[in-house]
């Protein structure tokens, strides 16, 4: 009689326990809550308080690679106009292409030049507000960027290399950069030094997709500035955990739009 009650128990206990791992993982990537964390983080006004503070985040004691910033080439060049820190940069990657391929295993020369645009710009910078610079020069001058300001400065290096880009905004949200790679266009986030195989519009579709995070100051122990942001009401720790999930769990509160790209851009920008 033992024997069949175990025998018969096993269904339900098997029934039960696929009950609980639906209930998990709907949990887990259809939170209520995670639908409401829509506010604008990334150009808007900046609220009281932040989600979380530097306390609540576990940081890395690991330095980054060695990669020198777009101001540390710029500096190292001795370069006056945006031409010059261009070519520099330019330089810069065509003597390290084959070094940079080995550290980031990658061997797509598209997708290693953007991944190149994007994280020289990111570890360059401490996130905060800053006026639209004009000139790679003006951007150099700022001690603070935010995603507009570091997307304008990503796309100057990606035109530079010779990529095909364009930049896409969700207006009081954020703002990113997307670079062709063979027929697909792919996202390179400079704020959060993120890449994702899918672009916004199909992440939105809920495509499949893959994504890398890449070195951040903003987790960095040893880099306390580079986390006034979360002082002053922004969370770009958030929107880095964020991003690879829009269109399942983040659904920034207006659709994005292509604002320029590498076709129309000095439309836009007529002095460069």
């Amino acid at each position: 009689m033992t024997q069949r009650r175990i025998i018969y128990a096993i269904p339900l206990l098997i029934t039960t326990s696929l009950v609980v791992l639906v209930v998990i993982v709907s949990q887990q990537f259809y939170q209520p809550e995670l639908r409401q964390l829509v506010s604008p983080i990334a150009i808007s006004t900046p609220v009281s308080t932040p989600t979380l503070s530097a306390a609540d985040y576990v940081f890395d004691a690991m330095p980054g690679p060695d990669v020198p910033t777009l101001h540390e080439i710029a500096a190292a060049a001795g370069a006056q106009t945006d031409d010059e820190i261009l070519d520099a940069v330019a330089a810069y990657y065509a003597e390290n292409q084959e070094r940079l391929a080995v550290l980031w295993r990658e061997d797509h020369p598209d997708r290693l030049a953007g991944l190149f645009s994007m994280y020289l710009i990111h570890i360059g910078y401490v996130y905060g507000v800053a006026d639209f610079p004009t000139s790679l020069v003006q951007f150099l001058s700022q001690e603070r960027g935010h995603c507009a300001t570091v997307t304008y400065a990503q796309f100057r290096v990606a035109e530079r290399l010779g990529l095909t880009w364009r930049v896409l905004v969700s207006d009081g949200e954020h703002a990113w950069l997307e670079i062709r790679v063979d027929d697909q266009w792919e996202l390179f986030d400079s704020t959060t030094n993120t890449w994702i195989s899918r672009s916004g519009f199909e992440m939105l579709e809920q495509a499949v997709r893959e994504y890398r995070y890449f070195y951040t100051p903003l987790l960095d122990v040893n880099r306390p500035e580079a986390r006034l942001h979360l002082d002053e009401g922004y969370d770009m720790q958030r929107l880095r955990r964020r991003l690879p999930l829009m269109g399942i769990s983040y659904f920034p509160p207006l659709e994005p739009y292509v604002q320029f790209d590498s076709t129309n851009w000095r439309e836009l920008f007529p002095d460069l």
